[in-house]
């Protein structure tokens, strides 16, 4: 009985080993998900040598919002135009101006604006023409990558 038992007993752990080992989630593939980041190739002529370069596609970033110059702030001329350039965004009052301070002694003629939700933005220009912004963010991209275009509703 003993030997029985014991038989019993191993047959009893190895079908709950092998029916425990099957599992019951489901998978779900996620489309895309395989799909490489896309890069293009730029080449870059030199009147030395030529050289190719390889840069990553970034999305513009375009934002349209209402927004007021923040408290303490004189740039009233700024407001009068529709697209701004922001290198910084801050919910804490005293870091927009540390920064705006900064960019300021720097030659810039930034400023600061608090939206409807009360975030600031800290602005480095501000031009009628979209296109004129957009070139703008790119000549200030190797120190403010995050730069992106504010248009005033």
């Amino acid at each position: 009985m003993n030997t029985t038992f014991r038989i019993f007993l191993f047959a009893g752990v190895i079908s709950l080993s092998l029916v425990s080992c099957k599992s019951k989630q489901k998978v779900t593939e996620i489309p895309a998900a395989n799909v490489p980041a896309t890069t293009e190739t730029t080449p870059v002529v030199s009147p030395r040598t030529a050289t190719t370069r390889t840069t990553t596609t970034q999305p513009e970033v375009t934002r349209s919002e209402s927004f007021r110059l923040a408290d303490g702030e004189t740039n009233s001329a700024a407001m009068n135009k529709k697209y701004h350039v922001v290198v910084g965004a801050f919910g804490n009052h005293d870091n927009a101006r540390r920064l705006r301070t900064t960019l300021s002694n720097q030659g810039n003629n930034a400023f600061t604006v608090q939206n409807d939700s009360g975030m600031l933005r800290v602005i480095i220009a501000s031009f009628d023409e979209y296109a004129q912004a957009k070139a703008h963010i790119d000549q200030i991209k190797s120190t403010y990558a995050d730069a992106w275009v504010l248009v005033q509703k």
